[in-house]
């Protein structure tokens, strides 16, 4: 069925014409930019069948090597003009009730304000940067290339006037920096204070003014483009991939065989939506797409505003009907075709559901038809075999398919990163001069690389798997080859580990030294045993459970002192997700069980020292406590927040998990870093065997049995709901 109400803005810039910024820096060409923008377009006309007359898409791809300019005519190049020009289109074909989906990847810029009277004179416009940023006109004067944040507060604001329901998705973001890895930063470290031209193609200069200030109310240089640029309205729902200061990165991923590069905020966005998204919200969504960027890029924290609770593709009236269906059954080989492929991420080991056409409610486990798995895929189908269920009827045609799981990825890839030169950080940190520097530290990689590879194997208990790789920042890393952890030399000759965009974890301590005894084996190697439990436990989710929209968990606020009878205190935010405490503090939240059956709860506290502690219950006492269906049974916990020894500030992530059968989750608990694993006690000879326990058991064995855990995944009857809260010594 045609999605008629449905229209999409798709940009996309790879490639910025040559230009130069007032400090003498330069916005980067982008590899993953414009494939963000077709694989987004390909699952909106796959999976949901918007019309192409409904999909307004601006691209600059990487240079013609020749031409060394985009391959797109002009007139589809993601210009200013370009730009501002297709916002005006879509928001004047849309009819009030329509949705609209808006979504940019390319850098993000500042600029020096063009509107000093709102923002003073040393503010700042926070901007998108089209392909043509920095170019001249024929006079030789500058074009005002930055689509800068008042403006698109006025287009938005437009589309709101006339009543469409807006989503806006910007994978870009403010922040620069290098990374030793394959990860490239969707931003420019810098303020370009250029003479930009003040005059704008969106709207009169008095018109941009009054619908700011109508908006919000902002003192000089505070206001931002995460925070403070799109209308505070219920019909906008507004994706943003790091938060103001943060970096946003594009790295090599693996889209169903093919390898390309992609914004990490829109791989995982699609991918999230391949879950099934049916009766979620962009809340919903939006926890697992931050535990999933959060465990590959640490530096980078998604944020969401608006309103999150609006069905994803929908609108507060109306529901998602659409779904992914069966297109082909080969009932002699056991096998059916779904309309998923390539451009959708399904991969090898996806599990889904087949129901039977016109149901509405994909809950209920005994309506399904059958099971299926993929086996196979190409551009635009996968290839699944199927499981029947027993006095079920047969799959037909146009059966829906909802996606249960995807496969559980517990071994971790290490590689080292061997840095031939001294950056200049670290020539300025060193005493040394450069003659000494080189040959004293770097010719030491080699020594320290061998003793990681040759010892890894021995000890790394199958939780580690060494890649040996020769890193450029253009290649692209197959899912086989993709790094997990980097291991480098410092400029001290102690081995740091790095996440996958090549950054060191800073709170890993003591230092390990490259002349240390066993420091390979005995130190680096255990450590990177630990942080690969702790990911995996981080990145638990089950998107597919019919428990999602039933457990609701609120931080309410923090307790006025320690005592009984203490008053709640409304929580100051220091951003709208990530609220801060001080050591000590005591904080209150609720869980709220809506399903029609009991379930059982456990919470787990995963914090800054790498360990994993269970909370809720003690788990000395009991395994789980059980929450009657109701809001009259709703648990209210008291937890006081605790700095690990030597940490002036924090991260605690708290992972609520409610099932409904009993599951033993003690294996997925973790000593600090450097301490020794121990084996969780059995509760009343209770071991737990349905697969969630297994998963637990799984993670607290020395070796996993096997890399891909499916069956947790596919078991819809438990959920883990999360929150997350800084804390900061008093």
């Amino acid at each position: 069925m045609t999605d008629s109400n449905l229209y999409a803005l798709l940009i996309g810039v790879n490639c910025y014409l040559p230009h130069r910024l007032s400090d003498g820096s330069y916005y980067d060409n982008l590899q993953g930019a414009v494939n963000d923008v077709n694989a987004v377009e390909a699952f909106l006309r796959v999976n949901l069948n918007v019309p192409e007359s409904h999909i307004f898409k601006l691209t600059a791809s990487n240079p013609n090597p020749v031409l060394k300019e985009p391959v797109e005519p002009p007139e589809h190049l993601p210009t200013y003009a370009n730009m501002v020009l297709k916002f005006k289109e879509i928001t004047e074909i849309g009819q009030p009730g329509d949705r609209i989906y808006i979504h940019y990847s390319g850098h993000g810029g500042r600029t020096i304000t063009a509107y000093p009277e709102i923002k003073g004179e040393a503010g700042v416009d926070e901007s998108l940067v089209p392909t043509d940023i920095g170019q001249l006109d024929e006079s030789g004067q500058a074009i005002n290339c930055y689509l800068r944040d008042l403006e698109l507060a006025w287009l938005l604001k437009q589309m709101e006037n006339k009543g469409l329901i807006v989503t806006v998705v910007f994978d870009s973001c403010h922040s620069g920096g290098a990374t030793r890895s394959t990860a490239q930063v969707r931003g420019l470290g810098t303020i370009d204070r250029l003479p930009q031209k003040m005059s704008s193609l969106v709207a009169s200069r008095e018109e941009l003014l009054n619908n700011w200030r109508s908006l919000q109310q902002v003192t000089p240089a505070e206001s931002t483009l995460h925070l403070g640029s799109l209308p505070q309205s219920k019909n906008y729902v507004f994706l943003a991939a790091c938060c103001p200061s943060e970096k946003a990165f594009e790295d090599g991923f693996n889209r169903g065989g093919l390898n390309q590069r992609h914004g990490a905020l829109t791989y995982w966005l699609l991918d999230s939506f391949q879950q099934g998204y049916l009766g979620l919200t962009y809340k919903d969504i939006y926890d697992r797409i931050r535990a999933k960027i959060k465990s590959q890029f640490p530096q980078q924290t998604p944020l969401l505003l608006g309103e999150g609770d609006r069905l994803i593709f929908g609108s507060d009236r109306t529901a998602v009907t659409h779904f992914l269906s069966v297109q082909k059954i080969d009932r002699a080989k056991q096998q059916i075709s779904i309309n998923a492929g390539i451009a959708t991420g399904i991969h090898k080991g996806a599990k889904f559901a087949i129901y039977p056409i016109g149901t509405r409610d994909f809950s209920k486990t005994d309506t399904r038809l059958a099971l299926a798995e993929v086996i196979n895929y190409d551009a635009t189908l996968a290839e699944c075999k199927i499981e029947p269920l027993q006095g079920q009827p047969e799959i037909a045609l146009g059966d829906p398919a909802i996606l249960l799981c995807v496969p559980a990825q517990l071994i971790r890839k290490v590689a080292f990163y061997y840095q031939e030169q001294a950056t200049a950080e670290e020539m300025s940190l060193s005493q040394l001069p450069p003659n000494k520097l080189l040959p004293n530290i770097y010719a030491k990689q080699q020594q320290a690389r061998n003793s990681i590879q040759q010892v890894l194997p021995a000890f790394g208990q199958g939780w580690l798997e060494w890649k040996d790789i020769n890193y450029s920042k253009e290649m692209t890393l197959a899912d086989d080859e993709s790094i997990d952890y980097f291991i480098t030399l410092n400029h001290e000759e102690a081995y740091e580990i790095c996440d996958a965009t090549g950054i060191p974890y800073s709170n890993l301590n003591p230092p390990v030294y490259l002349g240390s005894p066993k420091a390979a084996s005995e130190r680096v190697i255990p450590r990177l045993i630990h942080l690969a439990k702790y990911r995996a436990v981080q990145e638990l989710y089950n998107s597919g459970s019919p428990l999602t929209e039933k457990v609701q968990v609120q931080l309410l606020g923090k307790l006025e002192n320690d005592t009984e009878g203490s008053n709640i205190l409304p929580i100051q935010l220091d951003d709208a997700l990530n609220p801060t405490f001080k050591d000590g503090e005591c904080i209150i939240f609720e869980i709220i069980n809506l399903y029609s059956s009991p379930l059982k709860v456990a919470i787990l506290d995963l914090k800054s020292n790498w360990s994993i502690q269970q909370i809720y219950p003690q788990p000395d006492n009991e395994m789980f406590v059980e929450i009657s269906p109701g809001v009259e049974h709703r648990k209210v916990i008291r937890y006081c927040l605790r700095l690990p020894e030597g940490y002036p500030e924090g991260v605690d992530i708290f992972k609520v998990f409610a099932t409904l059968g009993e599951a033993e989750l003690r294996g997925l608990a973790l000593p600090p870093l450097d301490s020794p694993m121990v084996a969780p006690p059995k509760y009343r000879g209770y071991s737990g065997s349905d697969p969630l326990s297994l998963l637990a058991q799984a993670f607290a064995q020395e070796k996993p049995q096997n890399r891909r855990l499916n069956a947790a995944y596919s078991y819809r009857e438990w959920v883990v709901k999360q929150f997350t809260v800084r804390v900061k010594q008093g």
